[in-house]
């Protein structure tokens, strides 16, 4: 699983679009831009990009958007795709969440492991 990060200039694209087009195609431009540069089969672009693109409105996206880009293999075998995940940078995966949660559970095992190992010393010392 790779990560990188990459900054989308999408002044120069918008540029040539007409005004009510140009939130639209900047989505466009950063999927062609993501299956150029990564290579992948799959492209799944999170919602905080295009929420960040849309914010102003269809007229008046940004000039420059930062990403944050997880490459993932899915299926096995012969049937294996590259697939691509994009969020925004900053933004926390959700992959990353589940990660931070099943942490957060064996801390809480290891917490009741040692009080039941303390029970268990002052059982013995009575």
């Amino acid at each position: 699983m790779a990560e990188r990060i990459f900054t989308i200039n999408l002044r120069k694209a918008t540029l040539n679009a007409p005004r009510w087009k140009k939130s639209k195609r900047s989505v466009a431009i950063v999927r062609e831009f993501l299956k150029r540069h990564m290579k992948a089969d799959e492209i799944k672009i999170g919602s905080s990009i295009t929420e960040k693109i849309w914010e102003s409105g269809n007229q008046n996206p940004p000039n420059k958007i930062r990403i944050k880009v997880v490459e993932t293999e899915e299926g096995e075998g012969e049937e294996k795709k590259k697939v691509i995940k994009a969020e925004l940078l900053g933004v926390v995966l959700p992959e990353e969440l589940k990660e931070e949660k099943k942490e957060e559970k064996s801390k809480e095992e290891i917490k009741t492991e040692k009080k039941k190992v303390e029970e268990k010393k002052e059982n013995i010392k009575k």
